[in-house]
Formats: structure tokens, C-alpha cells, sequence
């Protein structure tokens, strides 16, 4: 709960930061968001195809190796940073409206503010699902489901993963 909590926080203030810079740049923000979507679909690209060729017993067994390293606050901070860093595509369009108006708002008085307080919201929204199903009983016990079912479909998850991520490369063209 607590790293759940950790994880919103940091992506909603680095939100919060890129609303600023947004303001700051106005619309060659956009530019750098479809360079982010490029790396992140090629980053779920690679893991799908991990997936498909056999290699999720591999990739869990490292990933069992790794987290006893990782602090327990640092797992939730690295995590919302990379998702603070890639805004979901599904919400460009309302992206490109905060942005628009940071970038409007940058011309008069109150533009870094402006940025910087919508995209804290959106952080925060974004986050709120995951929020709500980390702290519920019903929430916790979907996700526990669904991470059995996932484990169970090493070849439907990987290429879901790769639908992802080549949808998300695709969104910049």
C-alpha cells in the first residue's frame, strides 16, 4: 500500500514537473512525449518478445533476484517516474489540451502554475484506479487474479505486450 502510495505521488509530481515544462516549451512538449512513447513500446516490444521465446521463466527468476536489492521505497519511486515519463496514449488527446492551455497560459501570467497544477491532477487521476484496487479487498483480490492468469499465458501476455508496444510506437506517426 505504502509503495502504491509512493508511486502516485511521484508520478503526479513529475507530472506536475512536466506540466511546467511544458509551459516553459509549449508545443515542442509534444515532440519529446512521442519520443517517450517510442522508448517505452520499444521497452514493452522487447519484454513481449521475451514472452514469446520462452524466456518469462527467466525473466521472473531475475526479477526475483533483483528485488531483495531494491529498497522498498525506491521500487515505488522508479516506477513512477518511468510511468510519470509516459503518458498514456489513450489520454493524448486530453493531454494535448493541458498542454495547450500551459502553453496559452505561459503567454499570460500564471502559466508554470497552471502547468504544473493540471498536470498534478492528471498524475493523481491516472494513478487513482490502481489507487482504489491496491486498497480495496475486492481490488486486491482481482489483481491477485490477474496476476495468476498472467503467469499462466506466458505467450498471450507477450504478445499483447508487443501489440502495446508497437500501438504505442505507432501513435507517433
Amino acid at each position: 500500500m505504502l509503495q502504491t502510495l509512493i508511486f502516485t505521488a511521484v508520478r503526479a509530481a513529475l507530472m506536475a514537473a512536466l506540466g511546467m515544462l511544458a509551459a516553459l516549451i509549449g508545443t515542442r512538449f509534444l515532440g519529446i512525449q512521442h519520443g517517450l512513447w517510442v522508448v517505452l513500446g520499444s521497452f514493452y516490444i522487447t519484454l513481449g518478445l521475451i514472452y514469446l521465446c520462452g524466456g518469462a521463466a527467466w525473466m521472473i527468476r531475475q526479477t526475483h533476484r533483483l528485488l531483495p536489492r531494491v529498497s522498498a521505497i525506491s521500487g515505488g519511486v522508479t516506477l513512477g517516474a518511468v510511468f510519470g515519463l509516459n503518458i498514456p496514449a489513450c489520454a493524448a488527446p486530453l493531454l494535448a489540451v493541458l498542454l495547450g492551455g500551459a502553453a496559452a497560459q505561459a503567454e499570460a501570467s500564471g502559466g508554470m502554475m497552471y502547468g504544473a497544477s493540471t498536470l498534478l491532477v492528471f498524475g493523481l487521476a491516472l494513478s487513482s484506479p490502481l489507487v482504489l484496487a491496491v486498497f480495496t479487498q475486492r481490488g486486491r483480490r482481482m489483481l491477485n487474479a490477474i496476476a495468476r492468469l498472467a503467469s499462466r499465458m506466458p505467450r498471450v501476455t507477450g504478445a499483447v505486450l508487443v501489440l502495446l508496444g508497437l500501438w504505442s510506437i505507432s501513435l507517433v506517426f
